[in-house]
């Protein structure tokens, strides 16, 4: 009977201990493997590819992560970083490289902190990007209602862009003094935060112009444009039309409407048209278009004292023009 007391007790002694150690004892981690460089890809002169074999940590990196020297000892300067495929692809964007070995050096670590170390040669590419960057995005969206405060125009682009370049833009009423203009880290995306409220019955129009570029200095070949309102509805008159050169439509084309009291504008689409809304008045039109993008007009015309009371299709058609205004000249002038 002792005996058997005695066994008792002996497991019940055993099991406290394995549950005691149990608690004090670390889970096993999922992952104890670094990540693997599976392979480089040298897209093309300023854009490179980490291939992993799982997903890193992208909070943990910047430019300064990685280190690239050519075999002439030149440092190939990375400027920002971006990642695809659930974070197992990483794109180092560099200033353009020169054809020929280079050594890459960084650290990585992937999403339980196993970090990897590179140390790996790769040839960059020849290949120079001649793809035109795009807009792919604005906010707001165009005809956005109740925006009174904390307004901040996004723009977000296909690749990332030169973040030297001056940001040539025009927003009306607002007073650009008051906005200020910032990157996203990974140069796809720009900011413009309006640092004050927006009066009622306020419409604000916005045009970026084309003068943005990749890093290889390709241009953009379109304007962002939207619109946005502090009041709950619309103007109700709704006026379309479209835009013509030589009876061929003219894409990218902007129209401005203004008298007195209001002042719109709006952006012919591929096909030429355009419409926006109006309150019942007579308008100046005043239509131009800039068609090789270098920031002149090339093709405009005007019309005097159109009248809008009720839903109204036009039709514009643009002349040649020898005047030397650039987009922002017009447009400032006019409005």
């Amino acid at each position: 009977m002792k005996n058997a007391l005695y066994l008792v007790i002996t497991f019940c002694l055993i099991g406290l201990g394995q549950l005691a150690c149990a608690k004090k004892a670390l889970p096993p981690s999922p992952d104890r493997f670094a990540p693997n460089l599976e392979k480089i890809e040298s897209v093309n002169r300023t854009k490179i590819n980490l291939v992993f074999d799982e997903p890193i940590d992208v909070s943990k990196l910047t430019p300064r992560s990685f280190l690239i020297i050519s075999v002439t000892g030149e440092t190939l300067s990375v400027r920002t970083i971006s990642s695809e495929k659930k974070n197992e692809v990483i794109s180092l964007f560099t200033l353009p490289a020169k054809p020929g070995l280079h050594t890459i050096y960084g650290s990585v670590s992937d999403r339980y902190g196993n970090i990897a170390h590179i140390n790996k040669r790769f040839r960059a590419s020849s290949i120079i990007d001649t793809i035109t960057p795009q807009i792919t995005a604005i906010a707001p969206r165009r005809g956005a209602l109740k925006l009174s405060k904390n307004i901040t125009l996004e723009l977000n682009f296909s690749e990332p862009m030169d973040t030297t370049k001056t940001i040539n833009y025009f927003i009306y009423p607002l007073d650009k003094s008051k906005i200020k203009s910032s990157w996203r880290s990974d140069w796809q995306g720009l900011y413009l935060s309006y640092l004050d409220s927006l009066l009622p019955h306020t419409t604000v129009y916005f045009i970026l112009m084309p003068t943005l570029a990749d890093l290889e200095q390709n241009y953009l070949r379109e304007f962002g444009y939207t619109f946005f309102t502090s009041d709950s509805v619309l103007a109700p008159v709704l006026v379309s039309g479209d835009l013509a050169y030589n009876n061929q439509p003219i894409k990218e084309g902007i129209i401005l409407f203004s008298n007195g009291k209001t002042k719109a504008i709006t952006i012919s689409d591929v096909r030429g048209n355009f419409s926006l809304r109006l309150n019942p008045a007579i308008y100046n039109i005043t239509a131009i278009a800039d068609t090789n993008f270098d920031n002149k007009i090339d093709l405009s015309t005007k019309l005097i004292d159109s009248i809008f009371d009720t839903g109204k299709t036009i039709k514009i058609a643009l002349s040649p023009t020898t005047e030397d205004n650039s987009v922002l000249e017009v447009l400032n002038s006019d409005f």
